[in-house]
């Protein structure tokens, strides 16, 4: 059996798989097998697949029904034989020394979960930016150890590898047809993972400017990162731990929020935006009365403030369409 499966959903990103893959099949570390989940392509992203299936007895192709990202890690997971899992989405690459690192990490301090850094890379340009993830003197620790764990590092899956059994002795997955799925999974994880161990090193490369990227646009699918916090919110409460990270919590679910209250600036729909910001701030009052007030630094850039009060927002968007 391999030591580590790596996961990679798979939807329509054929000019990009090659790359993808052979960063994969070009790590140092040799134990690991490779699950490509064809969520429903409707492009060659099957076909190319398929032939890479054929090259490489370590990699295993599923097709299936689009589900969307979420159900397509999930489908991964299922089939996953590894200690260990890793998630690539597959418009990215990895350094070739990825796996080799995060596994002698792994096996240094017996942890449940690796984080590392990570490039930010602009196709474009060709500029590489690295974005660091947790605190800058942590090599291992925990969640009660350390709080700072909910404050410091990305929500996303890929610039980390999980003991597998973090997921299925908990029955947690990945929240089906939902965006910023990362956020209502990977602080559940980080709670119930006995050591976080930390690379601080950039080792997976994500592409920040692929045409198509949906990340930055307002629409409907806005609402769900108030979704995500509830998840992460309720099961925090489950776990009888919810009061103790007040603090973090509140920081983790505001700026989150205020990162999706920025995407309105470029809505021309004022009246979709202005029922958002109601509900947004309906929600934030109800979990957090004194918001922004926090131990933390909701407001981290220079005019975060501005989204930090509906009103003032209103006002400005309103200006700010004035202007255009």
């Amino acid at each position: 059996m391999p030591e580590i499966s790596v996961v990679v959903p798979v939807y329509n990103v054929a000019d990009y798989l090659d790359k993808c893959i052979s960063s994969i099949l070009a790590q140092t570390w040799k134990d690991f097998e490779v699950i490509l989940v064809d969520d429903g392509s409707t492009d060659r992203s099957g076909e190319i697949l398929d032939s890479w299936k054929e090259r490489d007895a370590r990699i295993h192709v599923i097709h299936k029904k689009n589900g969307g990202l979420s159900d397509a890690r999930n489908e991964g997971m299922k089939r996953a034989e590894g200690t260990y899992v890793s998630f690539i989405d597959s418009d990215d690459f990895i350094e070739p020394i990825m796996l080799e690192t995060c596994m002698k990490k792994l096996h240094e301090t017996n942890a449940d979960m690796v984080i590392f850094d990570f490039y930010q890379y602009y196709q474009a340009s060709g500029r590489k930016e690295i974005i660091k993830s947790g605190p800058d003197d942590a090599d291992v620790c925990s969640l009660k150890e350390d709080p700072r764990l909910l404050t410091s590092i990305a929500n996303a899956a890929w610039n980390k590898i999980y003991r597998l059994s973090l997921f299925r002795d908990h029955d947690i997955a990945y929240p089906w047809g939902c965006l910023y799925e990362d956020l209502g999974t990977t602080y559940r994880l980080i709670a119930r993972a006995s050591r976080v161990a930390f690379v601080h090193e950039p080792l997976y490369d994500y592409l920040k400017d692929r045409p198509g990227n949906i990340t930055g646009e307002f629409n409907m699918r806005a609402y769900h990162v108030l979704d995500m916090v509830k998840i992460t919110l309720d099961d925090f409460k489950r776990l009888g731990i919810y009061e103790t990270y007040y603090e973090e919590l509140k920081f983790l679910g505001g700026v989150n929020i205020l990162e999706c209250l920025k995407k309105t600036r470029e809505c021309t729909d004022r009246k979709l935006v202005n029922e958002y910001i109601d509900v947004c701030f309906m929600d934030i009052r109800n979990n957090w009365p004194e918001f922004p007030k926090c131990r933390y630094k909701i407001a981290r850039e220079k005019n975060d403030w501005i989204y930090t009060d509906p009103i003032r927002l209103k006002a400005y968007l309103a200006l700010r369409g004035r202007r255009k």
